[in-house]
């Protein structure tokens, strides 16, 4: 199974960061691999694929990650958290994401980015959520 792909896009590589750690600690997500740097015209060809709009604004910072849910849980948990970036799902059955998963060893790794340790509560919560879902 193939994960799905959010592309943050923000005005430098810090707030991306954070972006990201939002996404783990207050979206559940899990960061599968390292975040990558991808260049602001792949990401704007990105964006308008997947949103059907050309960018209105330009970013400095363009970082693609793979995370662990599906693309239709991965927006509902975005809509409930607001990091301070403009993120988009690229979810796995797009032309999108076999081109960024085609040239995802030609990009840089984001440097500096470390997911958030998760509290024991946070743990358990996380471990409770997880054995609820099988039923």
């Amino acid at each position: 199974m193939l994960n799905t792909i959010v592309l943050v896009r923000t005005d430098n590589f810090q707030k991306a960061s954070v972006a990201l750690a939002d996404l783990v600690r207050y979206g559940g997500m899990r960061i599968r691999g390292d975040p990558r740097i991808i260049p602001p015209a792949l990401s704007d060809w990105a964006f308008e694929k997947i949103s059907g709009e050309k960018p209105r604004k330009k970013f400095k910072a363009h970082v693609v990650a793979q995370i662990d849910l599906p693309p239709a849980k991965a927006i509902g948990r975005l809509m409930d958290i607001h990091p301070p970036a403009h993120i988009l799902v690229i979810p796995p059955d797009t032309e999108v994401h076999r081109e960024l998963l085609r040239l995802w060893g030609t990009f840089e790794k984001l440097r500096g980015f470390h997911p958030p340790k998760r509290t024991k509560g946070e743990e358990r919560a996380k471990r409770k959520e997880e054995d609820f879902e099988e039923f």
